[in-house]
């Protein structure tokens, strides 16, 4: 019986296959296998063992099936797979597991799940900056109405907005590559973290281990890594959450009809738009996006919870850990490819942008109080001036150039700077700058990554 959306709804095959049964059972043999590899170059245990115990593993003897008729005899996940394993081995059965415990193989595992879902991660906000770049690119001097509390603000530019979400992205990006080497740590240093049954080598062989699986190791370790690792992982998804609500937020606002001045890709050949109402296109893929990106954030509450142990650990983080990081890992990756598939392709309605930048005077104020300040006025006086004109034009339904020259604003400026000072397309400032710096800083960014995501 499925029970779970994300077996049937939400979430990419490519991040889902990171945290199945059958990866986690290959990743944690592959622990086994690389922990009586470190032993054997140490001395531990003999080479003849490592190396059966290694052929075993690599060769997919140890099988889900069995792994799980074990289990429900002796109910226990971790050696389960030791003794499904220690049964396929002949001169390594002896040392399968020897002087490691159950959570050395979880959470060793755990960071290999994480560093995966890490680079999926990485490469989708590639792709969403890719995006992002086209967008901006061909939309850099595309001008539209600036918005504050909801209201007409001063205009600016659809490439400067989609900047301001590029710099975002490219700010989680940064912050994945600077935490990467925290949140995928493991460590094999037995149930107190003493090493005490893997001898004096004991940190020889867990940093031995370490580098064989590619991850970093705990300086200083109870039974298990600290969990503060794993609430850094969740809060940069859930950093990178908000933007995609964000991101999403906005086309469904610019989407409605009394601006529709973006909207969502339709295929008005054969999508439904409502069950009840035909004529309806809904910005559905955003609206998915925001309420997904709220089921995620919440992942982190248990996660801080499980973040408090009893003494060396306790039990009262497995179970909610088994949802945390796969849970929120396949949800990020997702909402992430489907914002890249809204802005890719993406309607921009831009003679919609230009008129209500034309038709709404109100939104050149701040241009024109400039304009007199410049011009010799107090720049208080210019701002109360420009405020009484602007609710002299509301209250006698004037557009707010003729509330201007009525109130005698060619007492401070002649005609030619006021109709300057009234010209949207000369009141976009830097914009262009803005988004030259943006994709600039983006593609450099880009390059650097190239070289560092799989090292």
């Amino acid at each position: 019986m499925i029970v779970s959306p994300l077996d049937y709804r939400y979430g990419r095959e490519e991040v889902k296959s990171i945290f199945s049964e059958k990866t986690r059972l290959n990743i944690m043999l592959n622990v086994e296998s690389a922990i009586a590899q470190a032993e054997s170059y140490y001395g531990l245990i003999p080479e003849k063992a490592y190396l059966d115990i290694k052929k075993v593993v690599d060769s997919n003897e140890v099988q889900l099936s069995r792994v799980k008729e074990i289990e429900s005899s002796i109910n226990h996940d971790v050696m389960s797979i030791v003794e499904a394993l220690t049964e396929k081995c002949t001169e390594g059965k002896n040392y399968v597991h020897f002087g490691v415990t159950s959570n050395d193989i979880n959470d060793s595992a755990s960071a290999i799940q994480i560093k995966r879902a890490i680079n999926i991660i990485v490469s989708d906000l590639i792709g969403l900056n890719r995006a992002l770049i086209k967008i901006i690119m061909e939309n850099m001097e595309t001008i539209m109405v600036g918005r504050t509390h909801g209201q007409h603000a001063s205009p600016i530019t659809l490439g400067l907005k989609f900047s301001v979400y590029l710099a975002e992205v490219n700010r989680h990006l940064e912050r994945i590559m600077e935490a990467r080497k925290r949140m995928i740590a493991g460590k094999i240093l037995g149930p107190v973290g003493t090493g005490a049954a893997l001898g004096p080598m004991a940190l020889q062989i867990q940093e031995k281990v370490c580098e064989i699986l590619g991850i970093t190791h705990e300086t200083a370790s109870t039974q298990i890594v600290g969990r503060d690792r794993y609430i850094e992982f969740l809060s940069i998804i859930n950093n990178i959450s908000v933007s995609m609500e964000k991101f999403a937020t906005e086309i469904r606002n610019l989407q409605r009809p009394e601006i529709y001045e973006l909207s969502e890709y339709f295929d008005s050949d054969k999508q439904v738009g409502s069950s009840s109402m035909p004529s309806k296109r809904n910005p559905v893929v955003s609206e998915n996006i925001v309420s997904l990106a709220r089921l995620l954030r919440s992942f982190i509450i248990p996660e801080y919870e499980a973040g408090v142990q009893w003494h060396e650990r306790d039990l009262t983080n497995s179970a909610l850990e088994r949802f945390t990081i796969p849970y929120a890992s396949i949800l990020a990756d997702d909402i992430i490819t489907k914002m890249t598939g809204v802005f890719s392709h993406l309607f921009i309605n831009r003679e919609e942008m230009r008129r209500r930048v034309y038709e709404d005077q109100f939104i050149m104020s701040e241009s024109v109080t400039i304009a007199l300040t410049r011009n010799g006025v107090p720049r208080q006086k210019s701002h109360e001036f420009v405020r009484k004109s602007s609710m002299f034009a509301y209250e006698n339904k004037l557009t707010f150039k003729e509330a201007l020259l009525k109130n005698g604003i060619l007492n401070y400026i002649n005609k030619d700077k006021l109709d300057e000072a009234m010209n949207p397309e000369k009141f976009t400032g830097s914009s262009k700058e803005i988004c030259e710096i943006a994709i600039k800083n983006s593609e450099n960014f880009e390059k650097f990554l190239s070289g560092e995501l799989y090292d």
